[in-house]
């Protein structure tokens, strides 16, 4: 043993310059891996990533319903590298935004690079993002080098990708988007006149909507579910409906179907509103009886069953050759987590463009 770290250290000595050499490429060939410590990151909330940015220059924008943007999807796909969740705040005057990053209620800033206000900011961190209609800034607090550190990294590394370059192409080969869409669907005021009728936020029925059937009402998909809402003609029957092709009673059937399950698990005084909400989508979803299941299994699991987490956590399938019990009859679809999470981040959406 004695031998070995003698022979090591006249080896290590006789080589130095080489071993040197060897470390400076490692460092320079892979950034993004010595620099992914988080510890070196500072969020103003824990496991999410929070943004101020306006609608302008295709920054963030509905169209069709659809929550779009350049800025948009590219602090998306950076939150997914460093595993946090986007929160976007939509605040048209820059000078608020920039407010809202001194006062440290965001992370980044987004701004228009050309705007004096921002030119003339010291004391912060200016990250560049370019395209062809118009270059930005994101801004971050001197506070947080790292994640100003890691982001520049990570924007060196991606635009030499072809999915950058896909990104950039899709906006800037259109110069004027409606950017500011005065409206989420044609449908608006119809799901607002029912949604009032079981105090459902409308933006929240309008997300769904989205998901669904993207707006679009002769959609019929292979479990004969049709329309805006995509109600069966058996559970159409149930709530008392004899036709469901009229998109107003489309609407309203789905509607209906919502207050009954809210109903169902608003027996349970364990799940709290905001709780409930998350539990009504997944059983329009996939029925309220697969739900039940699906708690009583989280309990058996020592887990909460009033809590949607646990019961994602409890009963997804881990493993292809993972086989249901006697006990547990099915596994939580990975469609119904998504219907759930995708309604609710494009709902959040709709909350900065359109009022209550």
């Amino acid at each position: 043993m004695k031998f070995c770290k003698i022979y090591i250290l006249r080896l290590t000595q006789r080589h130095k310059a080489k071993i040197f050499l060897l470390v400076a490429c490692l460092i320079f060939l892979y950034p993004q891996k010595i620099t992914d410590n988080r510890t070196i990151f500072c969020f103003v909330k824990e496991d999410c990533l929070v943004v101020a940015l306006g609608s302008a220059d295709n920054s963030y924008f509905l169209k069709n319903g659809q929550v779009a943007g350049y800025n948009f999807e590219l602090i998306t796909k950076y939150c997914k590298t460093i595993d946090r969740e986007p929160v976007f705040i939509m605040e048209e005057d820059i000078d608020k935004r920039l407010h809202l990053l001194s006062s440290n209620v965001v992370d980044i800033a987004v701004c228009d690079m050309q705007t004096d206000s921002v030119l003339q900011l010291k004391n912060i961190n200016h990250i560049f993002i370019e395209n062809a209609l118009r270059h930005t800034h994101w801004l971050v607090s001197l506070k947080n080098n790292g994640l100003a550190r890691n982001i520049s990294l990570w924007l060196n590394s991606y635009v030499e990708t072809k999915d950058y370059k896909l990104l950039a192409s899709k906006y800037n080969a259109v110069k004027n988007i409606n950017r500011q869409q005065s409206y989420i669907s044609k449908y608006d005021t119809l799901i607002k006149k029912y949604s009032n009728t079981i105090d459902w936020d409308w933006r929240l029925t309008a997300s769904l909507i989205c998901q669904e059937s993207k707006f679009i009402p002769d959609v019929k998909s292979r479990k004969d579910a049709s329309g805006l809402m995509q109600i069966r003609r058996q559970t159409a029957e149930f709530l008392g409906f004899d036709s469901i092709d009229n998109n107003e009673k489309n609407i309203a059937a789905g509607i209906k179907l919502i207050k009954f399950l809210e109903k169902h698990f608003a027996n349970d005084s364990t799940i709290n509103a905001d709780e409930r909400i998350k539990f009504v989508l997944a059983a329009y979803n996939s029925g309220h009886g697969k739900i039940d299941i699906f708690r009583k299994n989280t309990e058996r699991q020592g887990l909460n069953p009033s809590i949607w987490a646990d019961v994602e956590n409890a009963n997804m399938k881990k493993t292809h050759n993972q086989k249901s019990t006697s006990q547990q009859r099915y596994f939580l679809s990975k469609e119904t987590i998504l219907f759930v999470r995708e309604i609710l981040e494009r709902y959040e959406h709709y909350k900065n463009f359109f009022q209550e």
